[in-house]
């Protein structure tokens, strides 16, 4: 039970947290205080401002009161910050270590998505907080929990944020670029599934380091290249069995090398893939919240965990 205590401590005190950028996350999500949970309003979760007196037992001063004291003393309101998107190096730190593990995702797993990423994130920060904030509701539940990968969340849903709104080619490619990219995208998922199953990663763990790190960069054609290159080379073992046609995976693997040969990277950007590979990372990672959050509940966990995230 201690243990679970301070398992729960460490999701709630920024302090604690495993790494800076989930410190500078929670911190930056619990400027304005804590989340109310069900029935309960703002006003009556929050807890006292710095510029009140700490005396315990005094009483409130009226609003007026309040706020003429705080001017003759000179003292401003608090305010809670925007999150700041304007660093750039925490941003990709952060996007590249959940990029990680979102590449390692099979390609059948993956689901497209479709949504308003900075909603995602104010759902998620909300539904770690309200999930989290009572630790004698917790003491059975979350030691069996994986708490890294819950309290992790809101990190995550930032990384997806960034996939979405950031990583963005510096200036519009050629449409002869944007066709074959559009190309690749729609192919890759379905030809990189293939190989999975025909070809596992433990069988050529070094054409598989390529595919991945190509997804995380952003670059569907050195990927498209990497995994045809593959198949066609051990055409013969595969050739009954997927539903590709040598000729359709030349021609493939062709568009693939030209956009590698004749574009440079940044030209040649495409998130689509690894945004949605973040995506149905998250996904996975929140119903084991709404799990946690479903025992503790009941039916008024999906007032701050709700089953939808973003549009299906």
């Amino acid at each position: 039970m201690t243990r679970a205590r301070d398992d729960l401590e460490a999701l709630r005190d920024p302090a604690l947290r495993s790494t800076p950028l989930e410190a500078e996350s929670t911190a930056q999500s619990t400027t304005s205080g804590p989340v109310p949970g069900p029935g309960e309003t703002r006003q009556d979760a929050a807890a006292p401002s710095p510029g009140e007196p700490a005396g315990a037992g005094e009483p409130r001063q009226a609003g007026p009161e309040r706020a003429a004291a705080a001017s003759s003393a000179g003292a401003a309101p608090l305010q809670a910050a925007p999150r700041d998107r304007g660093d750039e190096s925490l941003d990709r730190e952060r996007y590249e270590r959940y990029a990680m593990p979102a590449s390692d995702l099979p390609a059948a797993n993956v689901q497209a998505f479709r949504g308003d990423a900075s909603g995602v994130l104010a759902i998620v920060r909300r539904a770690v907080q309200s999930v989290t904030r009572d630790p004698a509701r917790h003491r059975r539940r979350l030691p069996k929990s994986r708490f890294d990968a819950i309290r992790s969340l809101p990190e995550l849903a930032m990384a997806l944020d960034y996939a979405v709104t950031r990583m963005q080619p510096e200036s519009a490619p050629p449409p002869e670029v944007v066709e074959k990219l559009d190309l690749l995208y729609g192919v890759l998922r379905p030809t990189l599934a293939t190989a999975e199953v025909y070809f596992p990663r433990s069988i050529v763990p070094e054409t598989f380091g390529i595919v991945r790190r190509a997804l995380v960069a952003g670059d569907p054609a050195s990927a498209t290249a990497a995994i045809t290159n593959l198949i066609l080379d051990r055409w013969s073992h595969v050739q009954s069995r997927i539903p590709i046609t040598r000729e359709e995976l030349t021609q493939l693997n062709s568009t693939a090398k030209w956009l590698v040969s004749n574009t440079r990277p940044p030209e040649r950007l495409d998130s689509r893939d690894i945004r949605d590979r973040l995506w149905s990372l998250l996904r996975e990672r929140y119903e084991q919240l709404r799990a946690i959050a479903q025992e503790v509940s009941g039916d008024d966990s999906r007032e701050y965990a709700p089953e939808r995230l973003a549009a299906d």
